[in-house]
């Protein structure tokens, strides 16, 4: 290798020039950071960094995640949450396919889906929401782009 590196041009076009790719997600971390709330909701939504395997902790409040901005097609993503009091909500892109996981002692679990993703097809995407949780719901809704998110999602950016 030459140094400093050629230039491009006509004979040598990106030659010693990293490779950039237009809306490349940097490599995604394995755990992301702990979502922590004591009093109040946690609440994340757009593009936000999140590991392969998120883990959070609730005291009284609501944990709320949006992910259809950063789930890549083909990647499996982890959420685990360990809740006192207060619901739980994570929106996933259309064509997702979820896994509900863990228990909770007075409350239930819930998948829904739009009527716009009902027909899309799948996108090799997994997410797995694991919640254990004393008093609370868990609602995991697929949503696509298009629509209006019902009542009570309206919290993530429509």
């Amino acid at each position: 290798m030459t140094f400093p590196p050629p230039l491009p041009g006509p004979q040598t076009p990106g030659e010693g020039l990293p490779e950039i790719v237009p809306g490349a997600l940097p490599a995604r971390r394995e755990r992301g950071d702990a979502l922590v709330g004591i009093l109040g909701d946690i609440v994340r939504t757009g593009r936000w960094e999140v590991g392969r395997r998120t883990v959070a902790y609730q005291l009284m409040g609501n944990l709320k995640l949006d992910l259809r901005d950063v789930l890549v097609p083909g990647e499996t993503l982890e959420v685990e949450a360990y809740v006192l009091m207060g619901d739980v909500r994570v929106l996933v892109p259309a064509g997702t396919d979820v896994q509900v996981r863990g228990a909770t002692l007075m409350g239930d679990g819930r998948t829904e889906s739009d009527a716009f993703s009902a027909d899309l097809p799948p996108t090799g995407s997994r997410v797995v929401v694991t919640v254990w949780s004393l008093m609370g719901n868990v609602r995991v809704r697929t949503a696509g782009a298009e629509g209006k998110l019902p009542r009570g999602w309206r919290w993530a950016r429509g």
